[in-house]
């Protein structure tokens, strides 16, 4: 769970001083508190560093996890949803229980050296691997580099802009109900050459 949150966070680039709302819809039944979520620099280029702080905290046991995103790209003025594709986009009923595993034995290199990038951190800052079933703990993470690799040309062209990002978690992929969730906006952004 956390791996899958920091991999849909860091492959957006978002805007440092996040600000997240809170969208879970039984707040009783609450098992993912997130309590602070701020990367940097804005916007964040591909490549370049990407600094996380993650303070969340698990609440109860979880033993299955399903994610819903949905991401939404604002273009001319209008935010429209950018179609799933690999698991990257509005998706739903992602297992993140087994995705990490796949993104670490795919054949990505790029998707493979931001998972393993991703476990590091977490093995860091909770001193075991994730994995499921997720017990609760906290997980504070303070600014940790990531290194983001470049994106493909014509997709930096594509993939700049501004975005909508709702990731909801669930313990039951029919269940229309969240066990936590969090909004957010981020940016995308290329170098410049000859800047910086």
């Amino acid at each position: 769970m956390f791996r899958f949150i920091i991999l849909v966070a860091s492959s957006l680039s978002l805007a440092a001083a996040i600000q997240f709302t809170d969208c879970a819809t039984d707040r009783s039944n609450t098992a993912l508190t997130v309590h602070q979520l701020d990367f940097s620099p804005s916007p964040v280029t591909f490549p370049g560093d990407l600094h996380v702080t993650l303070n969340l905290t698990i609440n109860r046991p979880i033993s299955l996890l399903f994610v819903d995103v949905v991401l939404e790209k604002n273009t001319l003025g209008i935010w429209s949803k950018v179609p799933c594709v690999s698991n990257i986009g509005t998706c739903d009923n992602i297992d993140a229980c087994t995705i990490m595993d796949r993104i670490l034995n795919g054949s990505s290199l790029v998707s493979q050296d931001l998972g393993q990038q991703v476990d590091a951190m977490l093995l860091s800052a909770l001193g075991h691997k994730a994995h499921c079933p997720i017990q609760p703990e906290n997980l504070f993470i303070n600014d940790y580099t990531i290194k983001l690799q470049a994106i493909p040309g014509a997709l930096s062209l594509i993939s700049t802009g501004k975005y909508r990002v709702k990731i909801s978690v669930k313990d039951d992929p029919t269940n229309p109900d969240n066990l936590g969730c969090m909004q957010f906006q981020a940016n995308i952004g290329v170098p410049t050459p000859g800047v910086g």
